[in-house]
């Protein structure tokens, strides 16, 4: 993998976590939780359309291009324009902590 030049990361995104809690009245509820913003740079990674339930599903992944940031796992989301994409796997760049790869995916259905 090639190193990222900083005037790469354009795209400003937000990273969070949905946690699963209970209400007061003992009802699941969901909560998200913002990790941070961050300045990202984006790689298509992927797309495929599959049939789930009698419906149709696109696939896409994307791949987000980040400073290093330690509190990022898988399973939180990336939001950019109002889209949440799934992070599935997270990869490093020269072991030195500077960047790190986040690869997602989002699932949407089409008619």
């Amino acid at each position: 993998m090639k190193m990222p030049h900083p005037g790469d990361l354009r795209q400003m995104v937000t990273i969070g976590i949905t946690i699963n809690g209970v209400n007061e009245n003992g009802y699941p509820e969901e909560a998200d939780s913002v990790v941070c913003r961050v300045w990202a740079g984006m790689e298509d990674a992927s797309g495929r359309w599959f049939e789930s339930a009698d419906a149709e599903n696109a696939q896409r992944g994307i791949r987000f291009i980040i400073r290093w940031h330690s509190g990022i796992q898988p399973g939180m989301w990336v939001e950019l324009d109002g889209k949440r994409h799934t992070i599935t796997d997270i990869g490093e760049y020269d072991f030195k902590r500077r960047y790190m790869q986040l690869t997602t995916e989002r699932v949407e259905g089409v008619m």
